[in-house]
């Protein structure tokens, strides 16, 4: 059952919407201002803030019963989500196919597949991305989970895998139609769309796409809310006041009807992706509470927390945070404009936060900050080392990110090609938002 939580009116504003929860992998709904659980929101997902750890796990062991053999020096560079960059099967494809380095098919998505996962009583759809992070980190009562990497793979990786992970596989494998579309592997890959997916075709129709600009964006009414972004592993937690406009009031300007659609893909233009369901993007998140005093001008070398310097003026250490919490498009931290993200050619990284990033409240116990996983155990024996069953929401705001894809996406559209070009939007300041229910 839907549990709602009337808040007061803060700027205006008297809203009915769901609390959201989260605790040990669930989200949970509250009464009374977050106190008291009152069901279990079924989607099961993992929390946000292992998201790294997942990753780390997945390129450890991803194929692991394979010997890797480093390719020659001096191939064709692959521009992949900097957590996949480096691993030989990326190396490959790009090496036998120039052409789509730098392309969405200079991903993942190739050869992996999202899933449908049961948890409790309700069906969520997974991105590629999230999905094989469902192996190391699997929903509680769910049967749809993959278990092995395997599992987690479409036509055209699977076949690869059998030829033997090589670039005379890919070769041999180009005349063959992997996923039965009536399509040459060959012919998907040059035309880039995905030769593992058969809803992926050359010359289909694109889905209704919305493109909406810096001014377009920063006219839509804002909110400002003040918040932890409790991070998994950096040396700092920080309490920030983010402002942008909310997820639902993106969607209704682009026409969406939110009570049609399932959820929400944010897309970063390294590729990096997290999906939101709707109840996440119609819930007001609980307030948590603000925890001062633990930086390092009052701690010494004991403290991880950054303060910004200002926050609301009814800020009190121990009470509850005084600013509505949503689920944000940012554009602004502490009154400025965010920072464009760029891209480390070294690491391969993405430094910086904007123009536009998603903003996630912390939902309990992860209001309460701690110290990054590689910074603890501390030695110090207050209680503030990394606890990993705190919700880290840091892992799940996506930076830079330049669509939301609504889903589901219409039947017989080809997906939006991100990838290829999203600098470009990151540049102009543009935010695309496409799928299911979008008024172009």
């Amino acid at each position: 059952m839907r549990a709602t939580h009337i808040v007061p009116s803060i700027g205006g504003e008297v809203k009915g919407f769901p609390v959201l929860l989260r605790r040990h992998g669930d989200r949970r709904l509250l009464k009374d201002g977050g106190r008291n659980a009152e069901g279990r929101m079924s989607d099961g997902r993992v929390r946000w803030g292992l998201i790294a750890v997942a990753c780390a796990v997945v390129t450890l062991f991803c194929f692991s019963c394979f010997r890797l053999v480093p390719l020659r020096s001096g191939g064709v560079r692959s521009h992949a989500y900097k957590g996949h960059a480096q691993e030989r099967d990326t190396r490959v494809f790009v090496s036998a196919y120039p052409i789509v380095a730098g392309s969405r098919l200079d991903d993942c998505q190739t050869c992996h597949k999202g899933g449908m996962v049961t948890a409790g009583s309700r069906r969520t759809w997974k991105n590629p991305c999230d999905f094989c992070h469902l192996i190391p980190f699997p929903p509680r009562d769910s049967l749809e989970a993959p278990h092995l990497f395997k599992d987690t793979l479409n036509p055209y990786g699977l076949q690869y895998l059998a030829g033997g992970r090589s670039i005379r596989a890919l070769r041999d494998m180009g005349g063959q139609d992997s996923d039965g579309d009536g399509f040459a592997n060959d012919d998907e890959i040059h035309a880039l769309t995905y030769p593992g997916a058969p809803d992926s075709r050359p010359g289909q129709a694109r889905p209704p796409t919305r493109i909406l600009e810096w001014k377009e964006i920063r006219n839509l009414p804002s909110h400002t809310q003040f918040m932890l972004v409790n991070t998994t592993q950096q040396e700092f937690d920080y309490y920030a006041t983010y402002t942008g406009v909310r997820v639902v009031d993106l969607l209704a300007y682009a026409g969406v009807d939110v009570t049609t659609i399932d959820g929400v893909t944010a897309i970063a233009p390294d590729g990096y992706r997290r999906d939101f369901t709707r109840e996440e993007l119609t819930s007001l998140y609980p307030c948590g509470v603000y925890h001062s005093g633990l930086d390092r001008a009052t701690l010494g070398k004991r403290g991880f927390v950054e303060y910004p310097p200002k926050g609301p003026p009814s800020l009190v250490d121990g009470k509850r945070i005084p600013t509505q919490q949503r689920l944000l498009i940012g554009y602004q931290r502490d009154g400025r404009n965010l920072t464009p993200v760029t891209l480390d050619p070294a690491s391969g990284g993405i430094e910086g936060e904007g123009p536009y990033r998603v903003v996630v409240p912390p939902l309990p116990p992860g209001d309460v900050p701690d110290r990054g996983s590689k910074f603890s155990p501390s030695g110090f024996g207050d209680g503030y080392d990394y606890d990993p069953e705190r919700d880290h929401n840091a892992g799940a705001m996506v930076r830079g990110v330049v669509a939301l894809r609504v889903n589901p996406l219409p039947a017989g559209c080809e997906d939006f090609d991100y990838h290829n070009g999203g600098w470009t939007f990151v540049e102009k300041k543009q935010l695309v938002i496409y799928g299911c229910g979008v008024r172009p």
